[in-house]
Parts: C-alpha cells; structure tokens; sequence
C-alpha cells in the first residue's frame, strides 16, 4: 500500500508537470520545441507510473 501510494503521488506530480509545461508555452516563458519535447517525455514517464500502479495494485491482491 505504501509503494502504491508513492506511485500515486509520482502519477499527480507527472500531471502537473504536464500542466506547467503546457502554462509555460503558452506563456512564451518556453519555446515550444523544448516543450513539446519535455512534454513528451513527460508522458512516457506518466505512462509508466500508470502501468506500474496497475501492476502493483493487481500484484498486491
């Protein structure tokens, strides 16, 4: 439960990662190639925390 938690945490900090990325493009404090690449990858993270969640949530029945 403990590591699901930190999981979870991990997951919401990954979305508002993704907002300020989006924030500071629109914005012009970042160009939006760096954006969109620092968004990319931040969606590859995301979707790793998602699978590890479910993972651990499915292992932990």
């Amino acid at each position: 439960p403990d590591f699901i938690a930190k999981l979870q945490i991990a997951l919401k900090e990954c979305y508002e990662t993704e907002y300020w990325l989006e924030l500071f493009v629109k914005s012009d404090i970042l160009n939006k190639e760096t954006g969109v690449t620092l968004y990319n990858q931040c969606g590859a993270i995301r979707r790793i925390l998602i699978a590890s969640v479910n993972t651990a949530k499915e292992n932990a029945k």
